[in-house]
């Protein structure tokens, strides 16, 4: 969750940390710190603040210090609320160390007894006080931190990556990575450390991705990598980002959630030029001919995702049924492993994650793999634990997505596993060549109708402004957009704090209609569909009850439009690629509903964009 930064080299260190936090602070925004080094006098410097990064900005603004060291950490709240006393960095009761921290320390409530009893003063409620004071217990005992840290960490249960340094060796970072995410970004006389990309893009595209189990020693000049799980010192070759900087830029859009909603035509033109070749074949470069072996004897299929990346799960799942006639179920992440999956070498699991370290997948990606499944991953992070652990990868290319509620990476990720679908049909001769090359014909026309509904945008924004003051919403879909009503009210909830649900709108009857009254607005998503004609029902339905309802439907549908209170259209699509268009204007409604009650819509209370903790 939390976005933690560490620098090393020949910069003055604190604009280096404030500038790669400005970049992470989407991970966490209870709270941010930054611990330094004076170059000239030694002395170790913490400054930190409750709230989001600009009190902290505030606070240095008459900070004055050459520092070519230091780290900085912006926080998600786990252990002890947001308070300056709980921020990050920690200090060890020597005041030496300085360390910052994602994750969680399982087991710290023992580690912190045992160390209270050896008289360590205590100043925070956090697991990340605990973990320094462990290892400054042992730095105490040992000239070296890094043998601090190893011993440390061997006594430490959870999952967690620590930045850290002490005062008595300002020249050196030590790092460590267990599960969350950690990346070190190389340059010239000086080094990076971060869990995300992001904050490097502004000096560096050379990065090496560290591993499970990797304790890494950071200078300015040489990087060392000692894996734990190996027991000796390795090499990891770097990687170069192919992300552009400004792509993390708001772009003179006012949030970057607004921004990335347009962004969702060109993420959908780059998938197909990637995805389908000129031969009308669809490619994924990252599946060999032995994997491709693998997928023929598959026998059924799960789809394993967390919030938005389960419903486009969802989608997914029903177009491997349709259309490669494989059992496909999708299941919640944090419920998979927990629910003693059956699974043998013929199954696929499929892991689908924006950042690839979402903590509940990969722990169903570890189990998927003990239990013999066949693992692939449709990750958009290029590198990331899960698309490194997986038997196989499919990268979304949606590039850096900011905005805490996700948009172009669901769009990203559905057209990722309908074309996932669409081969798995092929290879397994599911579907006549004639109707897959018509699918795919019409599937090359989605950013031309992505762009066309975005244009939709001022009719949003009317209907958004009638709304925005009620606090109950109700979506319903069917089909393949069941889970867009389920999305749809994913978005509201998310970043206005109405209370919205999704619903299969055969289901209405079964309880959800009790709730339709007059003040009671019902988000009805209806194009053309195989059960078009049922959706009608339901709507006459809710305006018996005197329901106020908004309709999603096919452009060409008078009966739809005049028996609704507000009508967005789409193009007429094959009913399978329906929701790459139908989600969108329930993005706009729920930005819109939220720019309107003042939310803070990139950084919604209480969320963070990678939850990399249970």
């Amino acid at each position: 969750m939390c976005g933690i930064v560490g620098y090393v080299g020949y910069r003055n260190a604190v604009p280096v940390l404030i500038k790669g936090l400005e970049k992470l602070e989407y991970r966490g925004y209870d709270s941010a710190g930054i611990a330094c080094v004076d170059h000239q006098k030694g002395s170790l410097s913490v400054i930190k603040e409750k709230g989001k990064l600009g009190i902290l900005k505030e606070k240095l603004g008459d900070f004055t210090i050459e520092a070519h060291i230091g780290i900085g950490h912006t926080r998600w709240a786990t252990h002890g609320e947001p308070s300056r006393a709980n921020a990050h960095p920690h200090v060890d009761a020597s005041g030496k160390i300085a360390l910052i921290h994602n994750g969680i320390i399982e087991n710290y409530a023992v580690i912190k007894n045992a160390l209270q009893k050896k008289k360590v003063r205590f100043l925070s409620q956090t697991d990340t006080e605990v973990g320094v004071n462990l290892i400054g217990s042992y730095y105490r005992k040992s000239p070296k931190l890094f043998d601090a840290v190893k011993r440390a960490v061997g006594e430490m249960h959870g999952f967690f990556s620590f930045v850290l340094f002490s005062k008595d060796d300002p020249d050196t970072l030590i790092v460590y990575k267990r599960s969350n995410p950690l990346v070190i970004g190389l340059g010239h006389g000086e080094n990076f450390a971060a869990s995300d990309v992001t904050a490097l893009l502004p000096y560096t595209r050379q990065v090496i991705y560290l591993e499970d189990e990797d304790l890494a020693v950071i200078t300015a000049k040489e990087i060392s990598i000692y894996s734990l799980k190996e027991k000796a010192w390795i090499k990891r070759h770097p990687s170069t980002v192919h992300w552009d900087a400004s792509q993390a830029q708001k772009q003179g859009f006012p949030h970057f959630m607004l921004k990335e909603m347009y962004e969702q035509p060109e993420v959908l033109k780059n998938i197909l030029i990637k995805r389908i070749q000129k031969n009308g074949e669809i490619f994924f470069d990252t599946v060999d001919r032995k994997f491709q072996k693998r997928l023929r004897k598959i026998k059924r299929v799960s789809m394993i995702s967390c919030g938005t990346a389960y419903h486009a799960g969802m989608v997914g799942s029903v177009a491997m049924g349709k259309y490669a006639r494989i059992p496909c179920q999708t299941e919640v992440s944090s419920e998979f492993r927990y629910g003693t999956p059956i699974l043998n070498p013929k199954d696929l699991v499929v892991l689908i994650t924006q950042s690839g370290e979402t903590a509940d997948t990969l722990a169903a990606l570890r189990e998927a793999k003990d239990k013999g499944a066949v693992t692939l991953a449709v990750v958009n992070v290029v590198g990331s634990t899960i698309a490194r652990e997986a038997d196989a990868v499919i990268y979304t290319h949606a590039g850096p997505e900011i905005g805490v509620a996700s948009t172009k990476a669901y769009i990203a990720q559905l057209a990722t596993l309908l074309l996932l679908s669409f081969y798995m049909a092929r290879i397994r001769k599911t579907i006549p060549a004639t109707d897959l090359k018509a699918l795919l014909r019409e599937f090359k026309k989605m950013p031309e109708h992505c762009a066309k509904v975005l244009k939709e945008s001022k009719k949003f924004d009317r209907c958004a402004e009638k709304h925005y003051t009620r606090r109950n919403f109700l979506y319903l879909g069917r089909g393949c957009n069941y889970p867009t009503a389920l999305e749809g009210a994913l978005k509201l909830k998310e970043i206005s704090y109405a209370h919205a649900h999704g619903y299969a709108a055969g289901e209405m009857k079964h309880g959800p209609i009790a709730l339709i009254d007059h003040e009671q607005p019902v988000i009805c998503i209806a194009p053309d569909s195989l059960t078009y004609d049922k959706m009608i029902s339901n709507i006459q339905e809710i305006l018996a009850r005197d329901g106020i309802v908004i309709a999603i439907g096919t452009e060409g549908q008078k009966d739809l439009e005049k028996m609704s209170d507000d009508f967005f259209s789409i193009p007429k699509v094959p009913e399978i690629l329906s929701p790459l268009l139908t989600v969108i204007p329930l993005q706009f409604f729920a930005y819109k509903v939220a720019v309107l009650n003042g939310r803070d819509v990139d950084q919604p209370r209480n969320l963070a964009k990678s939850v990399t903790v249970e």
